[in-house]
């Protein structure tokens, strides 16, 4: 009886590619695995399973291979998940040791490392009054993002003033705002400090007590504290050459703005004090005028077409 006849071979080139923009990823999400193998001699190894194992030598996932391009067996792409703890880790791609058309292949495997990292987290801060009365209650939105997208889980979010003292505490809304992604977002009440300033204040999203870990995150803000208006100002906006209202002209007493309205009108309410006044519109000279309010008073500003010069003015 004739003895079978079986050779060894050697595979000589072993390779997974990890489809990432970069190797560092967010805990507990998909990473994109595809395996490569070739060997020599050449043989169509389809069907034969590639292992994925974890830092323990746990198994992950298996991939087949499925495709040979007559050179090079490949598998399909395999999605599995990163660990849920931060840290460096280093895993396996094992083809384990088989035969195939009668030939033995010994047993090889190659690694390949990534990062998993805590998710990162945004809060952004809209609605934000321009100016507060001292000591009065305002509100202002705040909003919450996961580098994820994680839906919150009982997140909170946290107002602190210029001291450091948290002044409000509460709990994001299980709905994302309208046509947003995954911003969760809150409608905090706040009072403005007593005193006459501008204050940096702060949001923070706390990264405590949350099932994945996330980076603590934190955004500036500015509470601008004013005195009681007395005074009533209004401006007036009209089109120098026609005499007509000009509409939507910004109008800055600082720190107050305001735009005019349909009939070129707009009011701002200040203090009794010294002010530059600047209204500004589409295609105008910017007008300027200083003035002392003691009292309601009505200011017109005729605004001057920014146009380009014609021959006649440039001749003249």
């Amino acid at each position: 009886m004739a003895a079978e006849n079986t050779m060894t071979a050697k595979v000589d080139e072993y390779r997974i590619e990890l489809q990432l923009l970069n190797n560092e990823v967010d805990t507990g999400t998909d990473i994109t695995l595809k395996g490569k193998l070739s060997c020599s001699p050449i043989a169509d190894l389809s069907g034969t399973t590639l292992q994925i194992e974890d830092q323990d030598g746990a198994l992950v996932e298996s991939i087949e291979l499925t495709e040979f391009d007559g050179e090079t067996n490949e598998t399909g792409e395999c999605i599995v998940k990163t660990p849920h703890q931060p840290g460096a880790y280093t895993w396996l791609a094992v083809c384990p040791a088989h035969e195939s058309a009668g030939i033995s292949f010994e047993e090889v495997s190659t690694s390949f490392s990534f990062t998993v990292k805590p998710h990162s987290m945004r809060v952004v801060v809209w609605d934000t009054p321009l100016t507060i009365e001292c000591g009065k209650q305002f509100s202002i939105k705040f909003g919450v993002k996961c580098s994820s997208e994680c839906r919150p889980d009982a997140w909170v979010l946290a107002v602190s003033d210029h001291d450091g003292n948290e002044l409000a505490r509460t709990t994001l809304s299980d709905d994302p705002w309208p046509d947003t992604a995954a911003l969760y977002h809150a409608e905090v009440e706040l009072t403005a400090p007593d005193t006459v300033g501008l204050y940096a204040w702060e949001a923070r999203a706390p990264a405590t007590d949350l099932k994945i870990p996330h980076t603590q995150c934190a955004t500036p803000f500015n509470v601008r504290a004013v005195a009681t208006p007395e005074c009533v100002l209004t401006v007036e906006a009209i089109d120098r050459e026609n005499q007509t209202p000009v509409e939507g002209a910004r109008v800055v007493v600082h720190p107050y703005r305001s735009f005019t309205d349909a009939r070129g009108l707009a009011e701002v309410r200040v203090p009794k004090g010294e002010y530059k006044l600047f209204v500004s519109g589409k295609n105008y000279f910017p007008f300027r005028s200083d003035n002392e309010v003691k009292t309601d008073m009505k200011i017109r500003a005729e605004l001057t077409v920014d146009r380009e010069l014609t021959d006649a003015d440039i001749y003249t």
